[in-house]
């Protein structure tokens, strides 16, 4: 593995799935960053999986950065930003007497055969996520925008919070899979359910995710390559 110790020698690569959630960070790096390349995948889990392969085979970063928004199941997450740790497939799966079953439910995957622990999607890096010093949520990923009731409530009884985003899995997969140490950052801009958009924090979500953004990029200055080992 190559040294991580001089920030110039680092090839970064930032992810999103729009050009607006990381606007003010693009016209930040434009500036003062010619190590950190961006890419702007699409929405869904579909084009981040092309995009984001097709720049790895193309040109392999040392370290890969998502950012985006996403929605909690806590409203008193709205307007925070967080670091995600684990992804679960939410949707992947089928639906029987209002009961979900997940493909691992099913018998049709195994769900501690790597890159999976117990049907989860965990970032292995724990030196990088502690390194980070954002607070921790798991989250989901969907195709589907979670509007059911009952799916919701389900979703907001757990004893931890969850985050929703349509690309975090596949970020999760990709780099587990081609051993790219990673990390995920998602502001939080709705309640999960909620589609009246008159009470999501939008422009408050993208604001604050590009501050932690640009101050997370400014701390790779200080990286040190113990925090890319597992």
């Amino acid at each position: 593995m190559p040294g991580f110790t001089d920030i110039c020698s680092m090839h970064i690569l930032l992810v999103s799935a729009t050009a607006r959630e990381i606007t003010q960070t693009s016209e930040w790096l434009r500036l003062h960053s010619n190590t950190t390349e961006q890419l702007v995948t699409g929405v869904g889990q579909l084009q981040t999986a092309f995009h984001l392969l097709k720049k790895i085979y193309t040109h392999r970063p040392a370290f890969i950065i998502q950012a985006g928004i996403g929605g909690s199941s806590n409203p008193e997450d709205m307007g925070k930003v967080f670091s995600i740790y684990s992804e679960k497939l939410a949707d992947l799966g089928v639906e029987e007497q209002k009961h979900f079953k997940s493909i691992f439910d099913l018998g049709l995957g195994e769900p501690d055969i790597f890159p999976f622990r117990n049907g989860v999607l965990v970032n292995p890096y724990a030196r990088v996520i502690e390194w980070s010093d954002f607070t921790l949520r798991e989250g989901i990923t969907v195709n589907e925008i979670s509007t059911d009731l009952s799916r919701v409530n389900s979703l907001k009884q757990r004893s931890r919070p969850v985050v929703e985003s349509m690309e975090g899995a596949v970020l999760h997969y990709v780099c587990l899979m081609e051993k790219i140490p990673f990390l995920q950052i998602r502001s939080i801009s709705n309640v999960l359910g909620d589609r009246d958009k008159t009470r999501w924090k939008l422009d408050e979500a993208i604001a604050n995710l590009n501050v932690a953004l640009i101050g997370l990029v400014q701390k790779l200055e200080t990286i040190d390559e113990t925090l890319f080992r597992i």
